[in-house]
């Protein structure tokens, strides 16, 4: 694969026991450093929330639980800086036949290149092309620019609130902002990249599509594994920087709950069990 998961939220009737349980098989080596911290009060209607903590000190997402509006339903949030510790995505996927009616609410594919080969006008001339539309009205963009011309360019295509939305960004330069103190930065040209070696920092571009289970779509949990597809199928423009994944593209709710869990039932076994 060539993109990652940059960000994970989903839903469980399960206990955070339960889900700490399932997650682990995920971070394979690591997987016995992964623990849950102290209870402490829960955000957004949960009662209590935990931390999921890598080695006792780094924390890598969260579990949300507890409260009677919530109709005991458990909430997962683990961030790209803990989706960077996951080392097996079909550990992870296939916790759907594990815990009590897991659903994705919320999966974000990244694509990063460390060549000059995507950049900001490009999407922008993308955009203008008409290389977002998937069916209906052509989605509107936002452009966030700086006075600092090293302070790194975004483009937002889609609503936010919607099933689908893509954020586009200088990450070379993000990362200059991040790591590099004030005073040095007009003098750093490059920079150490986990996985790529050095690369030119102004090289480095990322597209991210942010998936979520909004207007009626629910996503299958394979696409955890098959992100190089998932991200094609969303958007021509992103087809185009992989001409070589087979497209694929989170449906609508059929007519039947009972279909929806067996649908993700078999495409688990599919993958896992295929030849069997």
């Amino acid at each position: 694969m060539k993109t990652t998961v940059d960000y994970l939220k989903f839903r469980t009737r399960s206990n955070p026991f339960d889900v700490l349980e399932a997650l682990r098989p995920g971070f394979g080596s690591a997987s016995d450093l992964v623990e849950l911290g102290e209870p402490v009060k829960g955000k957004d209607g949960w009662e209590h929330r935990r931390q999921l903590k890598m080695a006792g000190d780094l924390t890598i997402g969260a579990i949300d639980y507890g409260g009677e509006s919530q109709r005991e339903w458990v909430r997962v949030d683990i961030p790209g800086s803990g989706c960077e510790w996951v080392q097996d995505w079909n550990a992870v996927a296939g916790i759907v036949s594990v815990l009590n009616e897991a659903t994705l609410k919320r999966v974000d594919i990244a694509l990063t290149t460390f060549d000059g080969s995507v950049t900001h006008d490009g999407v922008i001339e993308a955009h203008e092309a008409l290389q977002f539309g998937s069916g209906g009205r052509h989605p509107h963009r936002r452009v966030v620019t700086s006075s600092d011309a090293r302070a790194g360019r975004t483009v937002y295509v889609g609503s936010r609130e919607g099933a689908k939305f893509l954020r586009a960004y200088e990450k070379g330069l993000e990362m200059l902002q991040k790591h590099v103190p004030c005073s040095v930065r007009s003098m750093v040209n490059q920079m150490e990249f986990n996985g790529h070696g050095l690369a030119k920092v102004e090289d480095v571009y990322r597209v991210e599509v942010e998936f979520k289970d909004a207007d009626g779509k629910v996503m299958p949990w394979p696409m955890l594994v098959e992100r190089d597809s998932y991200f094609a199928g969303a958007y021509p423009f992103c087809a185009g920087l992989l001409p070589g994944a087979p497209e694929r593209r989170v449906q609508g709710m059929p007519d039947f709950g009972a279909k929806v869990e067996l649908l993700a039932q078999l495409e688990h076994a599919r993958r896992a069990y295929g030849r069997i």
